[in-house]
């Protein structure tokens, strides 16, 4: 049987591949499959999935990263160069950035972590074997250490980050990294640069917005003795210093527009010069570029330059506030506590669970950045080896009142959504959703606005609604506030 030479027709239902160690994985996994129409093998371990692979046309294989004998990114990067058109879907227990990214370098189409959804399971079958076959992959990436990761976080979000960053970082595509000051744009693209092929050359990264105009284009592109009063000697730029390796250009959004011309220029032509000389200077630098700016926005308004915006914009890669996913607080908190035991001379610490749900709730305008500062303070002023509820600075404690009751919402009509799910699940409803939402959105939009004492704007904001479309729901349903006029 040739190597996945094969094209699999309509009429026979694609072959899937299922290598776990363990037997309940196994059955689940079978069982689903199959019952979704497709042809399913399953093996134990490594050896077992090579007989399988040469015996059958497989088209998509599951395969788990923790196996007896040889690991499941190993496996997959093998496999991968004997079979270019096997798609595969990484799956393991330990959904961390390393794992993640390393999947996607070795060539995996996706990556679940366990325990998963059956639902999701099918669904990236589904997705998976829509795909034409072809012989690409993106094995040959060195691999790196798991304890050099740089990110930590394991919500939905993080996942696909860190499923972005193992895609580009095989390639060597300009970045254009888009998120809030203090998300950690400089950690992903710290990340890109060490998962890829560049690696071992120099990371070297400037702040557009943190240097003087008139200092930055010496400080990119380097001067010649004497080009202007100072230059007492030759000075190496950023450009040069990065060839080979990557340059990371911070608050792109502030770059003068002058300077703009003359990157975009760079990027073009792989060439520049260096302040008062005229020897060429050849470059084979990855652009990777950050800003917490709207870049549209900048074009719009004559500040920055489309071409250049299109430029860098190759891979786009947006990060969420730390308010977006809550879910990676605790994780971060861990994180940050190891961490500052390493660095500071205050010994191990934890943090008490009614401290760490005042962290988890608050909104943290700075980001992972503010928390990281809050954690590694509170290390320093708490004398015992657990950080209390009491400890806590007082712009968290006094906004935790607040905070709690605008995430405690649903418990003031949970009794009637209980109530409207029965219903439903006596009635035999197809479509819960469209019944319940309208019963459900009068109580939970007259609850928040009693909360917030009418303030469409906080309210909006709470519900991740603009202030517009919250009015207009309010006109629909009718609501009034009593005894006093709306805000």
């Amino acid at each position: 049987m040739s190597k996945l030479a094969q094209t699999v027709t309509d009429e026979e239902p694609a072959k899937i591949l299922i290598l776990d160690d363990e037997h309940s994985i196994r059955w689940v996994l079978e069982r689903t499959l199959t019952e979704a129409g497709y042809r399913t093998f399953t093996a134990s371990d490594a050896p077992e999935a090579r007989q399988l692979l040469r015996k059958h046309v497989v088209r998509l294989a599951f395969i788990d990263i923790n196996l007896p004998g040889q690991d499941g990114l190993s496996f997959t990067r093998e496999i991968l160069k004997e079979y270019p058109s096997l798609l595969t879907i990484v799956m393991t227990g330990q959904s961390t950035m390393y794992n993640t990214v390393e999947a996607m370098k070795a060539g995996a189409f996706d990556y679940v972590a366990k325990p998963f959804n059956i639902d999701e399971i099918e669904e990236l079958a589904k997705l998976a074997l829509r795909v034409p076959q072809n012989s690409g992959g993106t094995s040959g990436i060195a691999s790196v250490n798991a304890a050099d990761d740089l990110l930590a976080g394991q919500s939905r979000i993080m996942r696909d980050l860190y499923k972005a960053i193992g895609r580009v970082a095989a390639t060597d595509l300009t970045v254009l990294i888009q998120g809030e000051s203090g998300t950690g744009k400089e950690l992903i693209a710290r990340s890109i640069h060490q998962h890829s092929l560049r690696s071992k050359q120099p990371f070297v990264a400037i702040n557009c917005a943190a240097i003087p105009s008139e200092l930055m284009e010496s400080e990119l592109f380097g001067h010649e003795k004497g080009a202007f009063t100072g230059a007492t000697e030759r000075k190496r730029g950023k450009l040069e210093l990065a060839s080979q390796g990557t340059l990371f250009l911070d608050e792109i959004g502030d770059m003068p527009m002058k300077l703009q011309s003359k990157l975009l220029r760079v990027l073009q032509e792989k060439q520049f010069e260096r302040l008062g000389g005229h020897e060429l200077i050849n470059t084979n630098m990855r652009v990777i570029a950050a800003t917490h700016q709207n870049l549209e926005k900048l074009i719009n308004n004559s500040k920055f330059r489309q071409d250049l915006y299109y430029r860098l914009n190759v891979f786009p890669v947006n990060i969420a506030p730390l308010r977006e996913r809550r879910d990676d607080i605790p994780i971060l908190v861990e994180h940050f506590l190891q961490k500052g035991s390493k660095e500071m001379a205050v010994g191990q610490k934890t943090i008490e669970p009614a401290a760490l749900g005042v962290l988890t709730r608050f909104v943290w305008p700075g980001n992972i950045r503010e928390l990281e500062n809050t954690v590694k303070s509170l290390m320093i002023t708490n004398v015992t080896g657990t950080i209390t509820l009491d400890s806590l600075p007082k712009n968290l404690l006094k906004t935790q009142t607040a905070v709690a009751s605008e995430f405690n919402l649903t418990d003031l009509i949970s009794d009637k959504l209980q109530q409207l799910v029965q219903d439903a699940l006596e009635l035999n409803s197809k479509n819960l959703l469209a019944e319940v939402l309208p019963q459900v959105e009068r109580p939970l939009l007259t609850s928040l606005l009693n909360q917030t004492k009418w303030n469409q704007q906080r309210a909006a904001r709470i519900l991740g609604i603009n202030r517009n479309t919250l009015r207009k729901k309010i006109d629909v349903l009718g609501l009034k506030k009593q005894n006093s006029n709306e805000s």
